[in-house]
């Protein structure tokens, strides 16, 4: 390719720019540097007039790529874009340069607004020399959706899906479906029994074709990327034929071998032969290999009428292709043990929450009847502690949401269980929130319950009566309150279950949390860190089974608008040079969604189907052998050699700030919406994520003379990246070492945190910033 031939445009957007700077002295100046080969003015360059100019200029052959001077890139940005596409050539080769709302706007000083001006566009041509006539890139795909776990959130996005025309591949890892739902005896909002729900999903998936549904079954391992994942998929055995069991029973008497029954939470007891409880799939029996005596015993097999056991059934692996995961894979109850000043598995009338459902449930334990465990006597006074690891840095810090309303909903039950019950809550914060108010004030109003504030500070059980001791201060009377009680419940919180852990180490899936799989709940709740993953129902975060319900209709719909038949991804992805690489894996170890893998070279390679386009992996590579495809290292450095540091005068100190596109570059912007103005000592680079930006750009800025650099970027939590912020801040921090060799203070290079609608605190850290530079005086390497 030969010499760029670069059409720059100066925009005067109706006198919003023109009033502040000299366009037609800083047209002149632009239209005699090398590359230009026209440089036009205009009043209003987005207009259909000044957008035909574009157009026809490029037709005509005279230039190859355009600069644009005018307002910001998040304005019109992608206007021009469109016309560069109309015109037949590729919209990477536009560069924008911010004169309205990062200059005009925000600077009162003619002459200074003009100089800034002039550095922005000089820095803008410099790069738009390096870009590249980049194309889309394009990849089949597999119009189907493998959905993990069976539950509510499950089924019900599985549905959605085969309704909506995809195939759909469900696997759960236990007999039966339902999850946790199953094993409720009422659920929210209207306290419908499961089957109310779940039987009715069920019907409909089994008459759908397009879902094929396995039990017993988990993801082993997967490979590729959106639209092309290879998942291999590990079918356990269940040493029944499901197509020859007629699910008689004459087996399981025979069986000398017991279980404990891990639906009711190990409550009951089943044989080693059992029919699965809640919604067993298929409608079989299953052997369970732990508990089972084998070959040596045999006597379901010889008692089996239809010869339906296989004491020898292996398991089984199979490989499928699908184009998008929806993980639906549930919860546990958090293990009320770790508090162990209430008791829990010490004394057997200390139960959790979900045990508690079991034991009024028809078909749990105790056949629905509200009694002791440890003698079976009906229950009289009955106390529900709340929070029960919730809410605590040492074990759940969040907030499990249901909760409160779980124990609200089971002071229901104890009412139609056992009428005269006294029942007594132990909180902190009762949270009930909509129509979960109502319930509410009957627990109170109707159902008496009698409500402390206050968590006790053991449970212990009196030597001679076995009743169960509970005492607590009640910090709104501020009296200490001493009850007995012949039950009590533990409110425990919602955390992934072991299997969603497990997959996550199988698959590379970073977690939130360290718990759940959302990548980005304000702008992504759906999508997990690893792209074409999406997160349903209490994968995604803890909620209700109502609201696993909408939790998966939006995985679903995300899942769904996943799936063309071709898929067509952003060509800005890195590329690595192999003739450099030192192979350190750093790329590897610092990519938020795990990306990076070895290729049959040896040398690290990107799953470009997987990576989000952030660049941290080129922020982080030590040798600079990474590019950002459009963000490139080189780019970037093409704008700082331009600046130029004296452009304000030697004594005047300047600054190069790099700014994230998503939050630190808008705040900037938005300045001047509120009428803020500040020096124009600062000219702004805006890089993809604070942590694409490879800190070796930060020394030779310095190098070349810039009196401060500032690199600002999300807060920690709120990072559209995950770690960018959090990497770009340790990078700049380690860049000490660096600072001292070229003899320059720590106090010129500045890490910020900017949302996107903090501008004031911009402002006051450009002035003190400004102000600290006068003190410190001129970067020795200026000039």
């Amino acid at each position: 390719m030969g010499q760029p031939r670069t059409g720059v445009y100066v925009c005067g957007c109706q006198g919003e720019i023109s009033k502040r700077i000299d366009l037609h002295q800083l047209a002149a100046t632009m239209a005699k540097k090398k590359g230009v080969a026209l440089c036009r003015e205009h009043e209003s360059l987005c207009s259909l007039q000044g957008l035909q100019l574009i157009e026809d200029d490029l037709r005509s052959g005279e230039i190859d790529r355009v600069v644009i001077l005018a307002c910001s890139p998040r304005r019109h940005e992608e206007t021009f874009k469109a016309i560069l596409r109309k015109a037949g050539i590729s919209e990477y080769l536009l560069e924008t340069s911010n004169l309205r709302e990062q200059c005009a706007w925000v600077h009162e000083e003619a002459k200074q607004a003009y100089k800034k001006a002039a550095i922005l566009a000089q820095m803008s041509l410099a790069r738009s020399r390096w870009l590249e006539p980049l194309e889309p890139l394009r990849f089949t795909a597999t119009r189907r959706v493998l959905v993990v776990g069976g539950g509510i959130a499950g089924l019900s996005a599985s549905l959605d899906l085969a309704e909506a025309g995809v195939e759909v591949v469900l696997v759960e890892r236990e007999a039966f479906l339902g999850g946790r739902a199953a094993q409720l005896y009422r659920y929210f909002p209207r306290l419908c029994p499961p089957g109310c729900g779940i039987d009715y999903i069920l019907q409909k998936i089994r008459s759908n074709s397009k879902i094929e549904l396995t039990t017993l079954t988990e993801v082993k391992s997967l490979s590729g990327g959106p639209g092309n994942f290879e998942v291999t998929l590990l079918q356990k055995p269940r040493y029944v034929m499901p197509d020859r069991c007629t699910a008689c029973g004459n087996c399981a008497p025979l069986c000398p071998a017991d279980r404990k029954d891990h639906f009711d939470f190990g409550l009951s007891q089943t044989k080693a032969i059992y029919l699965p409880k809640g919604f067993p799939h298929p409608q079989s029996y299953v052997i369970d290999p732990d508990r089972c005596l084998g070959q040596e015993c045999s006597l379901c097999r010889q008692a089996c009428p239809v010869q339906a056991i296989d004491l020898e059934e292996s398991p089984r692996e199979r490989t499928i292709k699908v184009g998008s995961i929806i993980v639906a894979t549930g919860w546990d109850p958090f293990d009320a043990r770790l508090v162990e000043q209430f008791g829990y598995q010490q004394y057997p009338d200390v139960i959790n929450n979900m045990e508690f459902e079991r034991l009024v449930s028809p078909s749990g334990p105790t056949g629905g009847k509200l009694v002791r465990l440890s003698n079976g006597q009906p229950v009289k006074r009955i106390a529900f502690i709340q929070c029960v690891g919730s809410r605590d840095k040492n074990h759940l810090p969040y907030c499990s949401k249901v909760c409160c309303t779980v124990t609200l909903k089971q002071i229901k039950y104890v009412r139609e269980f056992a009428p005269e019950a006294q029942i007594f809550v132990f909180y902190m914060d009762m949270r009930a929130t909509g129509e979960y108010e109502e319930m509410y004030r009957l627990a109170q109003e109707e159902s008496q319950a009698l409500f402390i504030r206050g968590i006790p500070s053991r449970v212990i059980e009196d030597i001679n009566s076995h009743d169960l001791i509970l005492q607590a201060e009640d910090t709104l009377s501020g009296q200490m309150v001493k009850i007995g009680a012949d039950m009590v419940v533990l409110a425990t919180g919602m955390t992934p279950n072991q299997e969603f852990r497990q997959l996550g180490e199988r698959v590379g899936l970073p977690l939130e949390m360290g718990a759940f799989a959302s990548g980005h709940l304000q702008c992504f709740p759906f999508e997990s860190r690893r792209a074409g993953i999406y997160a349903a129902g209490t994968s995604q975060e803890p909620m209700d089974a109502s609201s696993a319900i909408k939790s998966a209709a939006g995985a679903a719909m995300k899942a769904l608008v996943s799936l063309p038949e071709e898929i067509v991804i952003r060509p800005t992805v890195p590329v690595l040079d192999k003739t450099k690489c030192d192979k350190c894996k750093r790329c590897m170890e610092e990519c938020p969604f795990g990306a990076w893998g070895w290729d049959d070279a040896g040398y690290p390679s990107p799953n470009l189907l997987q990576c989000r386009q952030c660049g941290i992996c080129q922020g982080g590579c030590p040798m600079k052998v990474i590019a950002l495809k459009h963000s490139t290292v080189k780019q970037t450095a093409s704008m700082v050699e331009a600046f130029d540091p004296s452009f304000l005068g030697e004594r005047e100190p300047t600054i190069l700030a790099f700014l994230c596109y998503n939050d630190a570059y808008p705040a900037v912007d938005a300045a001047c919406e509120k009428g803020l103005t500040y020096p124009a000592n600062l000219v702004a680079i805006r890089v993809p994520c604070a942590g694409s930006l490879n800190v070796a750009l930060v020394a030779d800025a310095l190098a070349g003379g810039a009196d401060g650099i500032i690199v600002a970027g999300c807060a920690s939590d709120q990072c559209h990246f995950v770690r960018g912020s959090d990497l770009a801040k340790t990078r700049l921090q380690n860049m000490q070492e660096t600072l001292q060799r070229m003899m320059l203070e720590a106090q010129r290079v500045k890490w910020l945190t900017l949302n996107i609608t903090d501008t004031e605190g911009f402002v006051r850290t450009i002035n003190d910033f400004v102000a600290e530079l006068r003190r410190l005086g001129p970067n020795p390497f200026k000039g």
